[in-house]
């Protein structure tokens, strides 16, 4: 409350943008929530990492986008941070040149020699293909273009009611598992180098 000069006391009111703001913080607040729970139910438990402050704050603003519900951010977030975890790993091992590569070399390698489980490789990979529409230009035809990914899932899923129609859901979908899989990446980091 505010007063008047005549020390009447009256309600401020909230100018466009606050009453806007304050209408999306309502409006988002369950879903923010849902997804914050989800966080708290995935991270590993007494789980604490040390890393140079750049990738911190790649891992703190990836989890912050997911709860907010920047899905883009958070794929492009959660593959730089598995990246930064990857090329550290690789100097832990004296493979500091391989380190300097971007994260297609460094999947690569990895299989080639063995280094990182074949399975948790596909998954770094698929973020990797999912992510790079938003960091390249791709042709329309790319397979991992949300576009092409839409039509291709409402060809192949007969039923109605399993069509994902909304290209966000896609998005929702790919960045739970860029976040699951930033977090089994530091849930795990010390066993992903043989």
């Amino acid at each position: 409350m505010t007063k008047n000069l005549f020390g009447n006391t009256f309600k401020k009111r909230k100018s466009l943008l606050e009453a806007r703001l304050a209408k999306y913080d309502r409006d988002s607040f369950n879903d923010r929530l849902e997804r914050l729970k989800y966080l708290q139910k995935i991270f590993p438990k007494g789980l604490a990492f040390s890393s140079r402050l750049e990738t911190a704050y790649v891992f703190d603003e990836a989890k912050m986008a997911f709860i907010n519900g920047e899905f883009i951010s958070t794929i492009m977030l959660a593959q730089a941070f598995i990246e930064h975890r990857l090329q550290s790993l690789l100097i832990a091992k004296g493979l500091v040149k391989e380190s300097k590569k971007g994260i297609k070399f460094i999947i690569d390698y990895c299989r080639t020699n063995n280094l990182i489980g074949g399975f948790l490789l596909d998954k770094i990979d698929y973020i990797r293909k999912i992510r790079n529409p938003f960091s390249h230009l791709k042709d329309y035809d790319y397979s991992y273009n949300i576009d092409q990914r839409l039509m291709t899932q409402l060809r192949n899923t007969k039923s109605e009611e399993n069509r994902i129609k909304d290209p966000a859901k896609i998005l929702e979908a790919d960045a739970n598992e860029a976040i699951l899989l930033m977090y089994t990446i530091v849930g795990h980091h010390k066993y992903l180098l043989v």
